[in-house]
């Protein structure tokens, strides 16, 4: 997989910077009015072009897009939907799944049926319906969540218990999520052809395609039980669903660098702040690192000390052909230099990078 450019740079806003900047409400109607979806996403590309216009995001003269998904967010709530939890919505914060906390009798009842017989897929499809009548096409995708992610909004925490306690339950609740999950992208990709844009926009800048399984809860796990419950759905995914992509945000994805290292067909990895880049990168030599800075110092600290963070992350990325930055879910109040300031690092690195290679 060859990226688009040299070093790609992505930024994804929080609701509610979104909503106290320029009045954007995330409710229902953000993902499911097609009315609303299109005047949202016309303000929001809008907005973006006008407060950073010297960064490449955004547009000037945005019109009208039949968008599906919240592709300026990151917002996962949908398969946990169809799967039966309840979803509560907020003007200035993404969809909350409501746990479902299913009994082990309803585990076991538990089957994969047709997602389009699930209410938010009929309500999901009466959108795409009402745009494709409208435009011709739909664009964009929705965020799939992830197998574990949505075993926790179902059983909760009690699913660790399972693992020691009751482990055949266990993989019976993964293996269902994991086909209602193959469902979903397979309709997604029948009708956008993307998938993941809605996990990290950066997806968008390398390779659209990608299909971008979030793995966030895998912190929460050792990689023994990684290996035991969750190794093979991500092996199964990525066998049918390629390019495949695994999102990992949390701090420690070097502790799963060598597990993540045995599905060959995964060619990108999201690697969440804190990760030690050098051992990623030592495990995954040919592998795209988009490398994950932290949205609560993007708040908090001074641009300079965001250089420092960016500098200390790519000193240990190896190529910069197979590496990204990225920061996802800057809150309200984020300084707009710190912003300015990833991008113009990344540039720096990328016209000594172009220098050095004229130089071979």
């Amino acid at each position: 997989m060859e990226p688009k450019g040299i070093l790609p740079v992505e930024v994804v806003f929080h609701p509610n910077w979104w909503n106290r900047n320029c009045g954007i409400r995330f409710d229902r109607d953000y993902f499911f009015n097609p009315e609303v979806r299109l005047e949202y996403n016309i303000l929001m590309r809008r907005y973006l072009y006008e407060r950073f216009p010297d960064l490449g995001l955004g547009e000037g003269d945005a019109q009208p897009r039949p968008m599906v998904g919240g592709t300026m967010l990151a917002a996962g709530f949908l398969i946990s939907g169809i799967l039966g939890c309840e979803i509560k919505y907020f003007v200035d914060a993404s969809p909350e799944v409501l746990p479902a906390n299913l009994t082990a009798t309803q585990i076991e009842q538990l089957a994969p049926q047709n997602i389009m017989d699930a209410p938010i897929m009929q309500e999901l499809s009466r959108l795409i319906s009402e745009l494709e009548q409208r435009f011709g096409y739909v664009e964009g995708d929705i965020n799939w969540e992830g197998v574990q992610n949505v075993a926790l909004n179902l059983r909760g925490q009690q699913l660790f218990l399972d693992y020691y306690q009751n482990p055949e339950l266990a993989k019976k609740l993964l293996d269902t999520i994991a086909t209602v999950i193959a469902q979903f992208l397979d309709f997604m990709i029948s009708k956008t052809g993307t998938t993941s844009i809605s996990v990290n926009r950066i997806v968008g800048r390398v390779d659209p395609r990608i299909n971008l399984h979030s793995n966030c809860s895998v912190t929460m796990i050792s990689a023994d039980h990684y290996r035991e419950y969750l190794l093979p759905h991500d092996q199964m995914l990525a066998n049918r669903f390629q390019p495949y992509g695994i999102h990992h945000c949390g701090e420690d994805m070097h502790r799963l660098r060598y597990e993540y290292a045995k599905i060959n067909e995964a060619t990108f990895f999201d690697v969440g702040w804190g990760s030690d880049i050098k051992l990623c990168r030592e495990a995954l030599p040919e592998k795209f690192l988009s490398l994950r800075l932290s949205p609560v110092r993007m708040l908090s600290e001074t641009a300079d000390e965001i250089e420092n963070d960016i500098v200390s992350l790519l000193m240990n990325a190896g190529p910069l052909d197979k590496t990204g930055l990225c920061c996802v879910n800057m809150d309200y109040g984020t300084p707009d230099e710190n912003i300015e300031r990833i991008f113009q690092v990344a540039e720096r690195y990328r016209n000594e990078y172009a220098q050095e290679q004229k130089n071979r």
